[in-house]
């Protein structure tokens, strides 16, 4: 189970360290992740000023923007943009996710200094953002002025780290319950905000009485509101948690589950036919309608709310159809309720049925929290729906639950760890883990606060006092090997690696690390060169600092013996002052495919040089971004690019330039060389996902555009506009000829698209071509073909 926790909405009941991930990964749980809720850049807060039609296009309008020390003209393609509107601006220079550059454009002839965002460019899942933005831009409803950080005005500005939960682990499916936890290991107090909303003189005549041993507490609160849209600070709260809003009554009841960790639920008050809310056991054969609108059929394990007579929710699971909120209610009522864990999951899984509060239910919630989360949501209410609160809760409390005492020793803790913990100490450790202490004769007797219900044996106090103390400070002491060797990762990397190249037909050599400094004096350098002191000879001086010299002096050997069609490839160290660095060097010379029984021959190009590349990556689960350049004085200044992996240079690729070629007395030669360095020993980290029941479908497209403009920044745009449909999208044609503007060409690209979800539609396939469409003539005046 992973759980999200936004350093947002933690800091409200804590002081947020900054090392929150090393913490958190080192005493708490595992970490799954730890990332920016939005890696945006040079976003700002813009007034639109004024907003004029295009001259040139229907779709377009020309907006002047003010964003705080300057105004901006900017093109606008969205139809919801309007003039007084505070609006998500990215400057030139901006990046926006998928590493999308915002440069000075010409827009059908107007200059566009900029972007107004829409939440799909900033990143956002199309299924959580609000109606009203979902086919144009974002548009602040909130206090903004031009030049605020817009990211901190969206509240994405701030972290997320993902917790892999272990099942005994259910007190952090919540923000209050990790904060306790952080505290523990930080020596905090936790902060828990206090309500100061005041009840109305309307007096709460609804009774709740329990008939069955699985549900222990039930508390309802009865107030009137008003049902309305929730401000974007509480939207993006959810979103950010993978929670789709709906209202304000029904995003904050969510939003109380993961900051609390209290499920609630809220009845339409006029849809219960009773006062008298009874919980039960369900009639074997009780029929029910969800609200996902299914029908279910229960059995006598499930348990019911009613109205005394029928169901009105599925406890602990979901609520009905027949009294769900919607934006016609008036009066709700409040649920917080506690059940037992082995009774819902037993339902959940019979039908079926999961939802964020059965799992909380499934793990346990403490008994404290029901009504601590409860308040916490009434005073949301009363905040953001107008809430008018009715005097008095209307309660039933069928168990007390009290979580029991252990019996440690601090000798058995001692020794158990390897520690020299004193009495001092370990009441201290106890003490920020909020534990109750007794003492008795030669021992502690101790209970673990009402949030931590898996600490039942003296075994598990010790690993509490563990997590406390630090797993860092336990001595580590040499294990005495039990088992032969065996390859390293990074070994086995290594040696797939190899077996790969060879498997693709090229052939291994090995070359000296010693050379002369004019070898690598035109390839880039890794550093300062070190010269060996005592050199055997003259051509032997320097350490390398690249192996593609060596390949060149290779394949010159063996073209003066009327060798052709040559695939080489070294694995090797390079080294300069304090570095030394492991590398990959390819050559590729001559034909790749000769053969007389095919009638084919296949020449030797960088497109064969970059094949090889998307071989390695595949092996290696690396992605790797190929980057046009021609900074290699070695290489030839338009066949020649640079290798990224993320925002790391980690190579070069290209063909030889003529002056490298004559230096070494050579034809044709196509180069690459890989550091290796952190490539290999990075972890597997293969996601396999089903393939989808749905059909594909497969459309071409073909324009003409300027040569300038990187293929690979095309198809980057296309996966970035269509990434929630496309599959596959690869060129399979380039073409130019006379009656195209010099400097351009024609390329056309296959797609296929798949949804897999459901069967595509005519008109999905569509959107998607008209965005892929529109975003390709924006950013690069693509000039589409028939």
């Amino acid at each position: 189970v992973i759980m999200f926790i936004l350093d947002n909405i933690l800091k409200q009941f804590i002081k947020v360290p900054d090392n929150l991930y090393e913490v958190t990964n080192q005493q708490i749980i595992e970490v799954d992740g730890y990332e920016k809720l939005n890696s945006s850049t040079n976003l700002v807060v813009g007034l639109v000023k004024t907003k004029v039609k295009h001259p040139n296009a229907d779709t377009l309008s020309l907006t002047t923007v003010d964003v705080g020390d300057e105004v901006l003209d900017i093109v606008c393609g969205a139809p919801n943009v309007e003039a007084g509107q505070f609006v998500i601006v990215a400057k030139v220079g901006a990046v926006l996710p998928g590493d999308f550059k915002i440069k000075s454009a010409k827009v059908r002839g107007e200059v566009s200094n900029g972007m107004i965002c829409s939440l799909t460019e900033l990143g956002f899942d199309e299924k959580y953002i609000p109606e009203k933005y979902k086919e144009g831009i974002f548009y602040f409803e909130s206090k903004v002025q031009p030049g605020d950080d817009a990211l901190k005005a969206l509240g994405l500005n701030g972290h997320k780290l993902l917790l892999d939960l272990t099942p005994n682990r259910g007190d952090l499916l919540s923000h209050l319950g990790f904060a306790y936890d952080l505290g523990a290991m930080l020596n905090q107090k936790v902060n828990l905000p206090k309500p100061t909303f005041k009840e109305t003189t309307i007096n709460n005549d609804w009774t709740v009485d329990i008939t069955t041993n699985n549900c222990l507490k039930y508390d309802l609160r009865v107030m009137d509101v008003v049902v309305k849209e929730s401000p974007w600070w509480l939207k993006n709260a959810l979103i950010q948690s993978d929670i789709r809003p709906i209202n304000n009554v029904v995003d904050i009841t969510n939003y109380i589950l993961i900051t609390y960790g209290t499920p609630l639920h809220a009845f339409d008050a006029n849809k219960v036919n009773s006062k008298n809310i009874l919980v039960r056991q369900a009639k074997k054969g009780e029929t029910v309608v969800t609200l996902d609108e299914v029908k279910r059929v229960l059995e006598v394990d499930d348990i019911v709310i009613t109205d005394g007579k029928n169901p009105i929710a599925l406890g602990g699971v979901m609520g009905l159809l027949n009294t769900g909120v919607d934006n016609d209610t008036t009066t709700i009522l409040l649920e917080a309720a506690q059940f037992n864990p082995q009774a819902i999951a037993k339902t959940s899984k019979r039908l079926d049925l999961r939802s964020d509060s059965s799992l909380r239910f499934e793990r346990g919630i403490d008994q404290e929290r029901v009504r601590l989360g409860l308040e916490a949501a009434t005073q949301m209410l009363v905040d953001l729906a107008d809430a008018k609160v009715y005097s008095a809760i209307a309660s039933k409390l069928k168990v007390k639950e009290e979580n029991p005492w252990v019996e440690i020793e601090l000798q058995y803790i001692n020794g158990l760890l390897g520690t020299t913990l004193n009495e001092k100490e370990l009441l201290q450790i106890l003490d920020q883990l909020n534990y109750n202490v007794k003492e008795v004769s030669n021992s502690l007797l101790v209970q673990a606060p009402s949030y931590r219900k898996d600490i039942l044996i003296q075994a598990d106090v010790t690993e509490e006092i563990l997590r406390v103390y630090g797993y860092h400070k336990i001595e580590g002491k040499r294990l005495q090997p039990s088992s032969l060797g065996q390859l390293t990762p990074v070994q086995k990397n290594i040696r797939s690696l190899k077996n790969t190249l060879v498997g693709l037909g090229f052939n291994e050599v090995v070359n000296y690390s010693l050379g002369q400094e004019d070898d690598t004096s035109k390839f880039p350098k890794i550093g300062k060169s070190v010269r060996i002191l005592t050199p055997l000879s003259d051509d032997r001086k320097y350490l390398r600092q690249s192996l593609i010299p060596g390949l060149l002096n290779n394949l010159n050997y063996h073209l003066s013996r009327q060798m052709q069609d040559l695939s080489l490839f070294e694995i090797g160290h390079v080294f300069a002052e304090g570095v030394e660095q492991n590398h990959l060097a390819v050559l590729l010379n001559g034909k790749y495919v000769d053969s007389s029984y095919l009638k084919q021959d296949i020449k030797v190009d960088f497109y064969t040089l970059k094949g090889v590349l998307n071989q390695i990556s595949a092996l290696l689960h690396v992605d790797f971004e190929v980057k046009q350049t021609s900074k290699v004085e070695a290489l030839h200044p338009g066949m020649q690019a640079d290798i990224y992996v993320g925002d790391k240079l980690v190579g070069i690729m290209g063909k030889t330039h003529p002056l490298t070629d004559q230096a070494f007395d050579i034809k044709d030669a196509y180069v690459l060389e890989l550091d290796l360095t952190h490539i290999v020993d990075q972890k597997d980290m293969v996601v396999f996902e089903p393939i989808s029941k749905y059909p594909s479908v497969q459309r071409d497209i073909s324009f003409i555009v300027s040569k300038a403009h990187p293929v690979g920044d095309i198809l980057k745009i296309i996966y970035q506009t269509a990434r929630k449909l496309l599959t596959h999208v690869e060129v399979f044609d380039v073409y130019e000829d006379e009656t195209m503007a010099d400097g351009y060409h024609s390329i056309a690209i296959s797609m296929t698209l798949n949804n897999k979800d459901k069967t595509l539609e005519k008109q999905d396939v569509e959107k998607a071509l008209r965005s892929i469409q529109n975003r390709l003539e924006f950013n690069f005046k693509a000039m589409f073909r028939d």
